[in-house]
């Protein structure tokens, strides 16, 4: 008899520990959703739910998205000018930026939310084998200044190579 009540209270704690968990991941994921939120509430963009699925996207992959990506992977199904005009608001507002891509399509990254515009100064890393491009916040380019006439306007550094994931395959 003194098995089975042990084997209550573990079932309980266990059970207990499940709600806790999945209650976390409930706040989790409503902050988030909150900072989607303020996010466009403090660019001033109107929070529509194609924005903010358009965002939740960017947060979860990771890596820049074009725009065959993003239709693939959206929910909402939008037609191509509602995906455009939402990356062109968010590339004016600075919430994300044009990455390079190994074929010279446009891919879109979130920019770090707390620096500026003028400030997105770092490298890209471009994988051989998945094709992914990734920001390198890390690696900032240093500041080139003009010579001899010559007016820059940006710097890019692009490095290529094989990604951990593909690495690690």
């Amino acid at each position: 008899m003194r098995t089975c009540c042990k084997n209550r209270e573990i079932i309980s704690t266990n059970a207990t520990l499940l709600c806790l968990f999945f209650y976390l991941f409930y706040l989790c994921a409503m902050k988030n959703e909150q900072n989607i939120f303020d996010l466009l509430s403090s660019y001033g963009i109107r929070k529509t739910n194609f924005r903010i699925e358009l965002l939740r996207l960017f947060l979860q992959k990771g890596h820049g998205l074009s725009h065959k990506d993003i239709k693939e992977e959206i929910q909402c199904m939008p037609d191509k000018v509602t995906i455009y005009r939402a990356l062109d608001t968010f590339l004016e507002k600075g919430i994300i930026h044009r990455v390079p891509d190994i074929n010279n399509v446009s891919k879109y990254a979130l920019t770090n939310t707390t620096s500026t515009q003028s400030q997105h100064n770092h490298a890209h890393f471009i994988c051989k084998e998945c094709k992914k491009t990734f920001c390198m916040s890390e690696i900032q380019i240093p500041e080139v200044r003009s010579k001899n006439g010559f007016a820059i306007e940006s710097t890019k550094l692009v490095l290529e190579g094989i990604c951990p994931n593909c690495n690690s395959n």
